[in-house]
């Protein structure tokens, strides 16, 4: 997408079709996986064009950062649960509770090593070639999310912006200057030109598009989830609280940013708010960016679908007010319980530098605790600071709960004391619904694009989306939104599940309307599920161990078949029905094309198997 990008800030339309939502369902629809989609329009990979997965400018300087910093022993779910606190504004009277911290480079480069920076390395068996992974997760690990930092008054440190180098954990200068002021104005936000620290995160479309296509626009929106998140709890760890800040004129901050011939797309920001005795200094004028871009592939493809789906969420220039809404729909809002704390935790800092995604899990294991399961749900949907959700703008914010739109429904396969079957997270009470009992995991497996370890886990999740609401009051940049929200969800359960003991995955790859269908939003005819499940069992998907697999292992030609789902425990027939969500005067909705409730993301959460590629 290098030179696709900006046409769209060329385009004299270009933020005008943000209120045309029919784009946002017609991309939405196009991108969906069917059961016959994912065998008639296979993907084959051009590995002699694979994107470089790490950006650098050439003929920038470069700052080194210490590596393995240190961190505060502060937990995971305290930093979690702490992400909701207002911060303190600047001039209220110095109290206990203000947090003193020393901002400069060591501070920096203990933010960034623990949530943007390369953690581990893998060995490809046979060749030797090397690669990298990440403390913040990404779509087959391709990180199209690059990271800016804009600092103001770091002690030791020059004024401007910064970009990060994950393959060095190294800083390279772009340009000095009062960048705060400068972004404040790009974005329309006067406070944050005092805001010690701005991080400015952009989306390389190209590197998910080479693997996935049309589809990886989902897929960079929840992997910009996952970053910020990540950021916005190494940084609560570390003393400083902010938030998110998504709506702004596209145009802008790309010209703002240097980045109008660039492959990157600004896509969110993070404003930490000025904190009391805020050092003053002269404004200096920016000076122009620094650097050459590497290019990362020899060619890139254009893809319509993808680009024209991020046209349409662009806004114009001046963006104007952030839409208001309103609070009344209970569906919307963030929990009301009284929230405890965390019955377990484990440090923050060694939790996100061990997290991986696992490649399966092993059903082996015993089950998880319901406590734990309760536990993680709680604190992965708890309360945090983004502009779209109605609680952060800067110094000014109340203490109230933001909007969600996006709601977890839960297969629980192994949970001890809690029954196998389907539920729904109830945000408000803080507990799990139960909307039908029966083994799920087969299903889950099939869902979840026939992926075995989404059967093998402990439970799976799937996210659904509010895409009519978020619509509605956003346009098509509410499509951007929920998919942020529903990457913060899955940050915090990866590093939830970590610190409790277990591991997780993030599934962006299912069959959609079939998950519609199981769950209820899509009623079809009373035979649609089980169809689609049948048809899976004729393509031998049943499980591993069991003597139907056995039989078909025997009798069948297996290298033709989808992958084997492995499970745990006795085989015992699934009731096949679609599940009513226990909503009244719901219709059912028929067109799958404009469903206003729809699957985002799955997420599974297990014992991963050990992985030999990992090295020591």
């Amino acid at each position: 997408m290098t030179r696709f990008l900006s046409r769209i800030w060329d385009d004299p339309e270009s933020g005008g079709h943000n209120k045309d939502t029919e784009r946002l369902f017609a991309y939405h629809q196009a991108t969906k996986h069917t059961y016959h989609s994912v065998r008639t329009n296979a993907r084959y990979l051009d590995w002699h064009n694979q994107p470089d997965p790490f950006r650098r400018y050439e003929g920038a300087p470069s700052i080194d950062l210490p590596h393995d910093p240190g961190f505060p022993n502060t937990g995971t779910f305290a930093a979690m649960a702490a992400l909701a606190e207002r911060p303190v504004p600047r001039g209220d009277d110095d109290s206990e509770n203000h947090e003193r911290i020393e901002l400069d480079l060591a501070w920096l480069s203990r933010l960034l090593w623990h949530s943007m920076a390369v953690s581990a390395w893998k060995k490809v068996p046979g060749t030797g070639a090397r690669y990298s992974l990440r403390v913040n997760p990404s779509s087959g690990n391709l990180h199209p999310t690059e990271t800016y930092v804009v600092v103001r008054a770091f002690a030791g440190m020059e004024n401007g912006l910064y970009h990060y180098r994950a393959d060095r954990h190294a800083l390279e200068p772009r340009s000095p200057g009062a960048w705060t002021q400068h972004l404040a104005g790009g974005l329309e936000i006067p406070w944050a030109a005092e805001s010690p620290l701005i991080v400015g995160l952009t989306s390389i479309f190209w590197r998910e598009a080479w693997k996935y296509g049309e589809r990886a626009y989902r897929y960079c929106c929840h992997d910009l989830g996952h970053a910020m998140m990540s950021v916005l709890l190494a940084a609560r760890a570390l003393g400083l609280p902010g938030g998110a800040v998504a709506h702004f004129s596209d145009v802008r901050l790309a010209r703002a940013m240097g980045l109008l011939e660039s492959d990157e797309a600004p896509m969110a920001f993070l404003v930490f708010p000025p904190r009391k005795n805020s050092v003053e200094f002269s404004a200096a004028p920016v000076e122009p960016v620094a650097g050459i871009p590497n290019e990362l592939s020899a060619k890139e493809i254009r893809y319509e679908l993808l680009l024209g789906m991020h046209a349409s969420t662009v806004l114009p220039n001046p963006a104007g007010p952030l839409p208001r809404f309103s609070m009344a729909n209970s569906s919307m809002l963030g929990g009301n319980a009284a929230l405890s704390d965390p019955s377990h935790d484990a440090p923050l800092g060694s939790t996100v530098r061990r997290r991986r995604s696992a490649l399966d899990f092993d059903a082996r294991t015993p089950p998880m605790g319901r406590d734990e399961l309760e536990q993680l749900l709680d604190f992965a949907t708890r309360d945090w600071r983004a502009d779209w959700r109605g609680n952060f703008d800067g110094e000014t914010t109340q203490a109230r709960s933001g909007a969600d739109f996006v709601s977890l429904y839960i297969y629980v396969h192994r949970v001890g004391g809690c029954e196998a079957g389907v539920y729904r997270w109830d945000r408000a009470e803080r507990k799990l619904e139960e909307l039908h009992r029966g083994n799920v995991q087969r299903v889950a497996a099939f869902l979840s694009l026939e992926q075995a370890f989404a059967g093998n886990s402990c439970f799976t999740i799937s996210m659904i989306a509010d895409l009519g609401e978020a619509a509605r009051v956003f346009g098509n940049r509410g499509y951007r939104y929920v998919y942020f929200e529903a990457g913060a969800i899955g940050q915090r359960l990866y590093v939830g599940a970590e610190a409790l003991g277990w591991n997780a995955t993030g599934i962006g790859a299912f069959y959609d309307d079939d998950v519609h269908r199981y769950l209820g939003f899509l009623d079809e005819g009373a035979d649609s599920v089980g169809a689609s499940l049948r048809e899976a069992e004729k393509a031998a998907l049943v499980m591993l161990g069991s003597p139907a697999s056995r039989a078909a292992a025997q009798g069948q030609d297996t290298s033709n078949f989808a992958p084997v789902i492995s499970e745990s425990g006795e085989e015992h027939p699934t009731k096949q029905e679609p599940l009513q969500e226990k909503e009244k005067n719901a219709p059912p909705r028929q067109d799958p094309r404009n469903l206003p409730r729809q699957v985002i993301y799955h997420f599974a959460v297990g014992r991963a198997v050990p992985d030999p590629r990992l090295e020591a």
